[in-house]
């Protein structure tokens, strides 16, 4: 395998270890990590096995992925609850009662959270036991790597292209299938990064003219879409610098296109719990307060459904960002 400076593998575990060992001397090691951005580097990790799994048949990578995962999920509920908590605590609009409610729920995954890390033994060097497992995928990262890496990688992105049009592209359902959409698309951003260099942009010829604006100042500027630098004698695989840069304006606008509704549902759901109406009360109340329109679900449906049809069916973002071998 690439060298141990280089290997991402090693380089994201011994980040995620020291953040642990730091963790265990805490009174809530939870909120120490959720507080320090544990969730970075199980993201990172999560990303690694997750690409390499679909790679290639080795049992350690699908193993570790689930145990990421799970563990990145209680970070991402905190996060979630966290987050509202602090959104809906500047709207006066919204009762005291319904606040305490992402309160408690984000203080219940902190306790489940911190459940996990001690009963999986996390606190007690087990990123460790990853590194040994790891030592014993000795693959170079030469042309032949790279090529497993890129049949794996085309694989997701055909589909992502089936899950699009087997509703042709008119999505019914925010959860199910715009958020997982932009799931499907948020890893191919999370391998470049978390693949240390392997992954390089390629720039592109003359510019597109594409439909929809997706090289925004923000886009453009953004950190998350400086990857690393390339690495030293090993074979690389690269993106198109457009359509990267394409694909991230999605995430990003999907992202605030699914939280509008998904915010909605948990104001929603914090509503109805704490009896400050019945569900179709709840519902209403829970629009008024966030200051959006009647059918608010339905019109952005029809955005986020438009928006992936553009990007994916008139632009074909996807199928120019795997640069041929």
């Amino acid at each position: 395998m690439t060298p141990q400076a280089l290997n991402p593998f090693l380089f994201y575990s011994e980040k995620l270890q020291s953040l642990l060992s730091k963790a265990a001397g805490q009174k809530d090691p939870a909120l120490w990590l959720y507080k320090n951005d544990v969730r970075t580097q199980l993201f990172m990790l999560e990303a690694l096995t997750r690409l390499h799994s679909h790679a290639f048949d080795e049992k350690v990578f699908d193993k570790w992925n689930k145990r990421f995962k799970k563990l990145e999920d209680l970070f991402g509920e905190i996060d979630e609850y966290a987050a509202l908590e602090a959104q809906l605590r500047t709207n006066k609009k919204i009762p005291k009662e319904v606040i305490k409610y992402f309160t408690l729920h984000k203080e219940n995954y902190l306790e489940k959270c911190n459940r996990r890390l001690a009963s999986k033994d996390w606190l007690n060097d087990k990123v460790l036991s990853f590194d040994q497992k790891i030592a014993g995928f000795d693959q170079p990262y030469n042309e032949a790597y790279i090529d497993e890496l890129r049949f794996a990688l085309e694989k997701e992105v055909d589909e992502m292209l089936h899950f699009a049009l087997k509703v042709n592209y008119h999505f019914t359902k925010i959860e199910e299938e715009v958020h997982e959409l932009r799931r499907k698309f948020r890893w191919l951003s999370i391998y470049a990064q978390a693949m240390r260099g392997v992954i390089q942009l390629r720039k592109s010829g003359k510019r597109k003219k594409y439909q929809l604006n997706y090289f925004t100042r923000e886009i453009l500027q953004s950190p998350y879409n400086k990857l690393p630098a390339k690495p030293k004698d090993v074979a690389i695989l690269e993106f198109d610098s457009d359509a990267f840069f394409a694909l991230s304006w999605a995430i990003h606008e999907l992202g605030k296109l699914k939280d509008r509704v998904l915010n909605l549902y948990q104001l929603r759901d914090a509503i109805y719990v704490t009896g400050q109406g019945n569900k179709e009360e709840a519902a209403k109340k829970a629009i008024a307060m966030l200051g959006l329109k009647p059918g608010v679900e339905a019109d952005t449906l029809k955005e986020a459904s438009e928006l992936i049809r553009t990007l994916m069916a008139k632009d074909k973002i996807l199928d120019a960002l795997i640069v041929s071998a």
